[in-house]
């Protein structure tokens, strides 16, 4: 452990010499300065842990002296003791104001001025460590902050593009983690067979762990989708990839859904996730159906749905950090009103302008995807 620096200042030479004695006795480093100039000066030089000097000095007194150190950063706020004749509360009262750390009367005990140096001594021992741990965690926070920021890029990269799947359909969403990186991911795909195959699903929990699952989600869903034709293949695909890849904490609700162009329906899946929307002839109905988490068991508790679809339909997505979300009175958005909400409105941005509305403190991922399905669909 380094030497404690110890910068005496008096202008009376007999206790310049007294205290720099005993201190180094105690295995301090000591420096002396008579005046408070001479203090400044010698500081310009190096840097110490703890200052004793007299309060009543020519030109720079102690308590200008301590104005000067405990307010410049260069100083490095040093652990500042007053000596000082004056035994009134009110100037004590006063050099505590401007930075003074102890007090200490004079005539003085040499014992107890070795002691409050010492004291002082931890103090500043400790105030070095909690700064050295407080860089360190700057640090680290700032390397998770880019990791963090690097991993949201990637998971964005994951999310489709705005805009047109096919010539006859499109796609628009609302997505918008609760931490940058979030367990909600979707997709949406034409198969080799003509046919449109989507999903959106939810990871439990948030962070890094979620945002890895939700990509492995995805990578299945690709590969799924190349193989398979119905949803009920592909959520056992993705099923099957998520039990090899996770640990048992980890399960995931989801909705898969693929458009039959030929037939003009809709077969979908629904796995433990909120009943999704299909709005039709101006009118919205839940996508209902049973089924259970997956990521749990190999025996998928699923079964596949149909449902007709017709030109200018639209198909919404969406988790239940929408739903579940609370206002500053406890209440839940709910099912209900995002679909009210849903059936007088089209354009995500008034949609979340109302979601924004009844709250702005989200404790969860929000997503809500919009599939537009346009008139050439039936030809």
């Amino acid at each position: 452990m380094p030497q404690t620096k110890v910068l005496v200042v008096d202008d009376e030479q007999r206790i310049l010499e007294i205290l720099k004695l005993y201190l180094e006795n105690q295995n301090f480093d000591v420096y002396t300065a008579s005046s408070g100039q001479e203090a400044l000066e010698l500081l310009e030089k190096i840097e110490v842990d703890v200052i004793v000097s007299d309060l009543m000095m020519p030109n720079i007194d102690g308590t200008q002296l301590c104005r000067i150190v405990k307010n410049e950063e260069k100083y490095n706020n040093p652990y500042f003791i007053m000596l000082t004749a004056k035994t009134t509360v009110d100037s004590k009262i006063e050099g505590l104001k401007i930075g003074a750390d102890d007090y200490i009367t004079k005539p003085f005990n040499v014992k107890e001025v070795i002691a409050r140096v010492l004291a002082g001594a931890r103090i500043k021992r400790l105030q070095k460590t909690i700064l050295e741990k407080n860089r360190e965690l700057e640090k680290y926070k700032a390397k998770m902050e880019k990791e963090i920021y690097m991993a949201s890029r990637f998971q964005k990269s994951l999310i489709p593009r705005k805009g047109k799947i096919t010539e006859e359909i499109s796609i628009d969403y609302l997505y918008i983690p609760a931490i940058q990186i979030g367990g909600d991911i979707f997709d949406i795909r034409k198969q080799p067979n003509g046919n449109v195959a989507f999903f959106v699903a939810d990871v439990t929990g948030h962070g890094i762990v979620a945002a890895l699952i939700a990509a492995i989600l995805k990578l299945s869903f690709v590969q799924a989708t190349d193989q398979y034709s119905s949803p009920y293949d592909i959520a056992q695909k993705i099923n099957k990839d998520l039990l090899e890849t996770t640990t048992e904490e980890q399960f995931v609700s989801l909705f898969i859904g693929v458009i039959d162009t030929t037939s003009m329906e809709l077969k979908y899946i629904r796995a433990g996730h909120p009943e999704q929307f299909l709005k039709t002839h101006g009118k919205i109905i839940e996508l209902g159906g049973d089924g259970f988490l997956i990521g749990i068991t190999d025996n998928l508790l699923i079964s596949e749905q149909k449902v007709k679809i017709m030109p200018d339909d639209i198909i919404y997505l969406f988790t239940d950090g929408i739903t579940e979300a609370q206002n500053e009175n406890g209440e839940l958005f709910g099912v209900a009103r995002l679909k009210n909400i849903l059936q007088n409105k089209d354009d995500l941005a008034a949609v979340l302008k109302e979601i924004k509305f009844f709250t702005t403190q989200f404790d969860d991922d929000i997503t809500l995807v919009k599939i537009k399905l346009g008139i050439k669909t039936l030809f």
